[in-house]
């Protein structure tokens, strides 16, 4: 064999790897022209194509919104009230977007949403909020490889609804004498002025049993809530101790000698002769609180403009722990916030009082 024929051989050995061609494999003949690969002397048909790949090898799937939507909605880890909140986004943006995949949809799609919920009469915090659930159900999908980029995050800033911040709606000093002296009835009366002490949450209040009660140590645990119908975890699930003051010990032991199920240990602290056994929140507030208000001449928009309801009971609490000198680090932490940054948000206006107090702490201190 001479040496131009063994250079052949080893250029077609060589060239028999194979190469990807569109979606079929391909193989060299000893001139080097390319064929279709055959198996059991026929021509071999090629595989589906495959999914598109990105830089790190992974498939890059595709999907319609509304089903991702469908999908998102039922993997989630959260409460079913926090789900069905959400689901009323899905529910807008299903209709903006249609058929169209998730893949496809891009920044002007998002600003297409936020118009149509202008129109809708929408204001610019629900917006906020839809986009804010549009934008989670979109980085789950950029995760997933179901899209590349978060077309929320694309939106420009001078597109984005800016909702104004809203004051909390609290009541002053001198009417709360007046509204309790109209609040009769057991067990709203207490369940008022425990929530107005504590600061704790409707849901937190309407889900306490006397377990959860230490009134020799005077401390709450925070263990669940009842929303919606349903026993869950506390809000951003924080479970907490929330320490009471005298007054809040001797208003609970009152109520428990009176109440007859106070000797239960596993007994609901504000108990409706009901089947679930719990009180109603809309009866509490249309039929006892709104009512008493009435009575007591104490209009529903507060000072700040903002309409009154039960939360205003835990916005008084915050405001009046702030004049008095309380530190906000201590008062998020005592509400369950998720982090200082909301309590500071909704009340750091109200902490002037501890900052003078602080300021004052530099008297004296400079030599000169």
């Amino acid at each position: 064999m001479d040496a131009g024929c063994r250079q052949d051989i080893r250029l077609h050995l060589s060239e028999r790897a194979s190469l990807l061609r569109g979606s079929a494999w391909w193989w060299r003949d000893l001139g080097g022209a390319a064929i279709p690969r055959r198996a059991g002397g026929r021509a071999w048909n090629p595989p589906p194509e495959p999914a598109l790949e990105d830089s790190g090898n992974r498939p890059r799937l595709s999907i319609g919104f509304a089903d991702w939507a469908d999908r998102w909605l039922e993997s989630l880890e959260r409460k079913p009230s926090t789900v069905d909140s959400y689901r009323s986004t899905m529910v807008h943006a299903k209709k903006v977007f249609g058929d169209r995949t998730v893949r496809g949809l891009g920044a002007e799609d998002v600003a297409d949403l936020n118009g149509r919920l202008r129109e809708r009469g929408c204001s610019p915090s629900t917006r906020a909020k839809h986009l804010r659930v549009l934008g989670a159900c979109m980085q789950a999908a950029v995760f997933y490889r179901y899209t590349d980029t978060n077309p929320v995050r694309e939106l420009p800033p001078a597109q984005k609804p800016r909702p104004e911040r809203k004051e909390a709606a609290y009541f002053e000093n001198d009417e709360l004498p007046h509204l309790f002296s109209y609040l009769h009835e057991e067990p709203y009366r207490t369940f008022c002025l425990v929530a107005l002490k504590t600061g704790m949450r409707q849901g937190e209040l309407l889900a306490l049993r006397w377990c959860d009660t230490d009134l020799t140590e005077a401390v709450i645990r925070v263990r669940r809530s009842y929303t919606a119908g349903a026993i869950s975890t506390p809000k951003n699930r924080e479970r907490r101790d929330v320490d009471l003051i005298t007054d809040v010990v001797d208003l609970l032991e009152r109520w428990r000698s009176r109440s007859q199920h106070g000797h239960a240990r596993d007994s609901l602290v504000f108990h409706r002769n009901s089947a679930a056994g719990f009180l109603s929140p809309t009866f509490l507030l249309r039929r006892q609180l709104y009512p008493a208000m009435g009575q007591a001449q104490i209009p529903r928009i507060g000072p700040t403009q903002e309409p009154r309801t039960f939360h205003s009971f835990r916005h008084t609490f915050a405001k009046r722990a702030l004049e008095n000198g309380a530190q906000i680090t201590w008062l998020s932490r005592h509400l369950g916030h998720s982090t200082l940054k909301v309590t500071t948000d909704i009340y750091g206006h109200w902490e002037r009082a501890e900052r003078k107090l602080q300021a004052a702490k530099m008297e004296g201190v400079f030599p000169v």
